[in-house]
């Protein structure tokens, strides 16, 4: 009979061996439950959105526990820290990338980045929601904005960028984040292939040109619908969306904000959505009155420029940062909130009329394509100057001369003076 000593011997060489065996299975295990969590958050995300992160959702999509779930992230802020640094981050900044270097001339004319800008991918759109979510959320910050940051400065946008050079960078870049948020209303963006190519050439040519941009911080124009109570709500309800997005904008912070009761709302709007919705058209309609008279302006004025300058500066104006801000939640809740987007668009399917009734002797197919490239540079730049410290002295105006020239609308025909 064996002894007791040569049994102990034989079940501690059993364990020396079965051991590693064990733990790799264990590792196999919590690698698959890891994937499991990120492709349901992946899910997730692009379905209900980075607000609306949940972890009982979550975990069901993954078919895990909920313990299993807080057993690795301990709360949806580091789920989407999670999302961001495995699925997110590496695919977004390269094609933020692809833009950039294709704008600058060292990718081939035809690479397949101008194809993306026309149909971004929705991980292309999470990670541009995540620029967004950066500028109110911490922790998310921590990773994002480094990363970008990152990620401009090795495409040449530093403190020692040459102004025209810097310029190009930045407007390469606001046009590949805003193909994707124009995308969030639009779906897709026709013929934005064309219109990068369009700005390459433009780099190409640019030289540097003298010009000074207006001094000072030009204030947008208050809403006024001719109720004050309205208006007072109105734009209680555009600086809470500003500061804390659409979904944490509840109807008592706005009320409160306004200095009235949750009542005073119900007595002008059925709902939290309404009241929204009537935010954004005045806003908009402000503003696109407000940018359709200055390019009136600088065509009276002689500008070569079509006025396309003046969007960059206004953009970093301390007065405007609360309206762009609330602008872009707007873009972003169009991704989850039909009635967004269908404000949205019509919004940018009265621009073409509105630009086209200023300047009739403008073909409409340029027409279409000028107020396509307003708008994705502009919600681009929205976010991106967020992340830019050098922005601000920036030649646009040498870049923007060269867009115009290209376009054929630095000699464009005189603006009618009958459209406001």
């Amino acid at each position: 009979m064996p002894t007791r000593k040569a049994a102990t011997e034989r079940r501690l060489r059993s364990d020396v061996v079965e051991q590693p065996e064990r733990q790799r299975s264990r590792s196999k295990s919590q690698h698959a439950n890891r994937e499991k969590l990120l492709d349901a958050m992946l899910a997730e995300t692009d379905r209900h959105g980075l607000d609306d992160l949940q972890s009982a959702r979550v975990a069901k999509a993954a078919g895990l526990t909920t313990g299993a779930l807080y057993s690795r992230y301990e709360n949806a802020d580091e789920m989407l820290v999670a999302l961001w640094l495995e699925r997110v981050r590496t695919p977004f900044l390269h094609y933020v990338r692809d833009v950039v270097q294709y704008v600058q001339g060292h990718l081939a004319e035809d690479h397949p980045v101008t194809r993306l800008v026309e149909k971004p991918t929705p991980i292309l759109r999470l990670g541009a929601e995540y620029l967004v979510l950066a500028q109110r959320n911490d922790t998310v910050s921590e990773e994002v904005t480094p990363a970008l940051m990152a990620t401009l400065d090795d495409l040449g946008l530093n403190h020692a960028s040459d102004p025209l050079a810097g310029a190009v960078v930045v407007v390469a870049a606001s046009a590949g984040l805003g193909t994707v948020y124009r995308s969030f209303i639009t779906s897709h963006n026709q013929g934005w292939g064309n219109s990068l190519k369009a700005l390459r050439h433009a780099a190409s040519r640019a030289v540097p040109l003298t010009y000074s941009p207006a001094a000072g911080d030009i204030a947008p124009d208050p809403i006024n619908t001719g109720n004050p109570v309205r208006d007072a709500l109105l734009t209680s309800a555009k600086r809470v969306v500003a500061r804390v997005g659409f979904r944490a904008a509840t109807v008592t912070r706005i009320a409160r904000r306004a200095g009235f009761s949750t009542s005073a709302i119900y007595q002008l709007w059925p709902d939290k959505e309404s009241m929204l919705d009537e935010a954004i058209h005045e806003v908009l309609v402000l503003d696109y009155g407000k940018n359709s008279r200055a390019k009136a302006v600088a065509f009276n004025a002689a500008r070569p420029d079509f006025g396309f300058t003046d969007s960059w500066y206004v953009g970093m104006m301390p007065s405007r940062k609360p309206r762009l801000d609330f602008r872009i939640e707007c873009i972003v809740a169009s991704r989850y909130r039909d009635s967004t987007r269908r404000e949205m668009q019509r919004f940018l399917d009265s621009a073409d009329s509105i630009l086209q009734a200023m300047f009739p002797g403008i073909p409409h197919a340029l027409i279409a394509q000028i107020t396509s490239m307003e708008q994705v540079l502009g919600y681009g730049f929205l976010v991106l100057v967020r992340f830019s410290p050098d922005a601000r002295r920036l030649d646009y105006y040498s870049l923007m001369t060269a867009l115009a020239t290209l376009g054929g609308l630095s000699g464009a025909p005189t603006p009618t003076s009958d459209v406001d």
